[in-house]
């Protein structure tokens, strides 16, 4: 009996084309080699808030991990199986900091099957259309509330997302750094010209989905797909590592083989040629 491979992509930059949507070439062949027995999945910094009307129309078997490892969610039964808490001390330091840079956003809870984006103020108008387009969704909800540091006092922290410009948020992770019992993501966004800085609890990563996502969906061999700097951690989990050719250098070098770009559906086109080949 031969080897069950799981693969696994992230979606910016990776499987979604430049406008952050799955082409529907990539719909129809996903779904086709799915039912054909393909074991795919999901490897996202990205929440529920998005992911959910991204992925719409896809057939997915396996659970997906979003957060950079955080949370599992089984797409298909439209529920969380697993997510994974911040150290509540770690977390209570986190939200002060962010308090003494004068950043109000944000800091996600999580609690019966729901997701909280929680901020204190959204005070430009590229904060507030970010919220909007991504509260049309159940499963994340926006919730205002008078101090994120009193928050993580009584609630269970699970993520936080901040960005800014690189001179800020290079002060800012400095900082950050200091906060023992934490995993920091910090890189450029994909698509606009902000540095993100992503915290969640220690020893949680992208190499932690991939452990997971491998038990759960009962694989035998990863073989994942990445663009950007948070992905260099499924690199060191997958047993094989594609970077499509739009990838940064530093993927680009980490990886054992290289892929058509995002635009191109690299993803896809690399399934394709193994099912061509004789199967996955």
């Amino acid at each position: 009996m031969s080897d069950k491979t799981l693969y696994l992509s992230d979606l910016d930059g990776t499987l979604l084309q430049n406008d952050a949507s799955l082409s529907p070439f990539a719909v129809r062949e996903l779904n086709r080699m799915i039912e054909k027995g393909l074991c795919f999945s999901i490897s996202s910094a990205r929440s529920t808030g998005t992911v959910i009307g991204i992925l719409d129309g896809l057939r997915l078997t396996v659970p997906i991990a979003l957060f950079n490892g955080v949370i599992y969610y089984d797409y298909s039964a439209a529920r969380f199986v697993r997510v994974i808490d911040i150290d509540p001390q770690a977390a209570r330091q986190v939200a002060r900091v962010m308090e003494q840079y004068d950043l109000h956003n944000t800091m996600y809870t999580y609690q019966d099957q729901q997701l909280f984006a929680c901020y204190t103020s959204l005070d430009t108008e590229r904060e507030r259309q970010f919220a909007a387009e991504r509260s049309r969704f159940p499963q994340k909800k926006w919730r205002q509330v008078d101090s994120l540091a009193k928050t993580a006092e009584n609630e269970r922290v699970v993520f936080f997302s901040m960005p800014g410009p690189k001179e800020k948020m290079d002060c800012l992770y400095a900082e950050m750094e200091k906060i023992p019992n934490i995993t920091l993501s910090y890189y450029l966004d994909t698509y606009e010209p902000l540095w993100y800085l992503e915290i969640q609890a220690g020893g949680v990563d992208k190499r932690l989905s991939v452990e997971i996502l491998r038990e759960m969906a009962g694989a035998d061999r990863v073989v994942a797909f990445g663009d950007n700097h948070n992905d260099l951690a499924m690199a060191d989990g997958a047993d094989q590592f594609c970077a499509v050719r739009n990838a940064t250098a530093d993927v680009l070098a980490r990886a054992d083989q290289i892929v058509h770009t995002n635009t191109e559906d690299g993803v896809i086109r690399y399934l394709l040629e193994l099912e061509a080949k004789g199967g996955w």
